[in-house]
């Protein structure tokens, strides 16, 4: 057995030597992932010199996902990396080769911790330390489908379609709606809920979340297990969830406070007080929108809000790597995710974005028609993809979903 040991040198003023969870001394720790504050659902903790993240949340800022969790034993993945390990166990699986930890994951009130360094360099990532704070490097941005539940421009363009890879999940509008899922093929369609009008659909953890109605709920990935978790009352209403939360508004008017919850319905959270018009939810930041005319960012807990832009009009922001893609004053733009280099691309009035690999999709309302077009997000190279008018324009891979309102249908597109 190969022995992988987590060691902190005690000469680092990040670490102490006493055995509760943190001295009330001192400031919390901070772990940063890619420069960005990580969204934990538990403070770090600092027992007997190691320090403690839970794992669930490490894993998805990690850009990985728990895949089974049964009688306290844990396997999660990232791209070709399975890590497996029992609570309380000093044995560690990586792509089952065992490993022996000097510190051992555990249950710390209801929530499971495990050793910050040991996980995150299993998981590919650099981990440095500087005075209480951890920086954590992936070698690449998070991408926001790791990390939540379903794309931003799909989510922007409604949520009606969300995928897992192995099956997509969308609502069926030849019937009122209904909650369905199918393989990426089209084979082995069936419906999995009775609930109509189905939206804002989120794939997490081997669950989904959906917003039917004015209602939102949870069930398990073939329907059963359904559970209400909130009756907005009112809608329509905004809902992302990313790890750990669900992130929605709710309200009296068109345009609602923002706010936030354990996806159990717990810890009810207000964000933003204002008229949140639209969210972008992207590695550990929410991008929004104010009565479409601001542009705002802020960390997922609501802190370090900073307003980014303003114009006549803001709208369909969506995110790749360090930029923003946004319609700004009817026209497309892009813009630094710290608010700088603010850049034309476009003159057309583009609208329904949705960014999918190296490419921008959206309807071109520049035209009466508004047809489908894409834009090559390096070289700017526009292409036509269909004459039909284009609503709510859902990218999954390489199949494209949008609705007609001239025929009154949902049309499908291979590029």
């Amino acid at each position: 057995m190969k022995k992988w040991t987590v060691f902190f040198p005690l000469s680092i003023a990040l670490f102490s030597s006493g055995t509760s969870f943190a001295n009330p001394s001192h400031p919390p720790i901070r772990v940063e992932v890619n420069d960005h504050t990580a969204n934990f659902n538990a403070e770090p903790v600092n027992f007997q010199g190691t320090v403690y993240v839970p794992v669930r949340s490490i894993v998805n800022e990690l850009g990985g996902q728990i895949v089974s969790w049964k009688n306290n034993v844990v396997t999660l993945m990232k791209d070709s990396v399975t890590i497996s390990f029992r609570i309380g166990s000093t044995t560690v699986y990586k792509n089952q080769e065992p490993f022996a930890l000097n510190a051992v994951p555990k249950l710390m009130n209801g929530t499971t911790f495990v050793p910050v360094r040991f996980f995150s360099e299993a998981l590919g990532a650099s981990v440095n330390y500087t005075d209480r704070r951890i920086s954590i490097q992936t070698g690449k941005p998070a991408h926001t489908v790791s990390v939540s539940g379903n794309t931003i421009g799909n989510l922007n363009n409604g949520g009606w379609y969300a995928s897992d890879q192995e099956w997509i999940y969308f609502g069926n509008y030849d019937d009122s709606g209904k909650l369905y899922k199918e393989k990426p093929d089209g084979s082995e369609r069936q419906k999995i809920s009775d609930d109509e009008n189905v939206g804002d659909l989120n794939v997490v953890n081997q669950k989904l979340y959906y917003v039917s109605g004015s209602k939102l709920y949870k069930c398990d990935l073939d329907g059963s297990n359904r559970v209400l978790l909130k009756n907005f009352g009112m809608g329509p209403n905004l809902m992302a969830v990313a790890g750990d939360w669900i992130y929605y508004t709710e309200g009296t008017y068109m345009f609602k406070p923002l706010y936030r919850m354990k996806v159990d319905g717990t810890s009810k959270q207000l964000l933003e007080k204002y008229a949140v018009s639209s969210i972008s939810i992207a590695d550990g930041k929410i991008f929004y929108t104010i009565d479409g005319r601001k542009l705002f960012v802020m960390d997922t807990d609501g802190s370090h809000k900073k307003k980014l832009l303003e114009g006549n009009y803001i709208g369909w922001v969506d995110v790749k790597d360090r930029s923003l893609f946004l319609n700004y004053n009817q026209k497309l733009y892009s813009i630094g995710t710290d608010g700088t280099q603010l850049t034309k691309i476009s003159d057309i009035d583009s609208r329904n974005i949705n960014v999918q690999g190296e490419w921008l999709y959206y309807s071109n309302y520049s035209t009466y028609g508004k047809p489908l077009y894409r834009i090559h997000l390096n070289d700017h190279t526009n292409q036509k993809l269909s004459d039909d008018k284009t609503f709510y324009l859902h990218v999954l891979g390489s199949k494209i979903f949008f609705y007609n309102p001239n025929v009154s249908s949902i049309e499908e597109l291979t590029v």
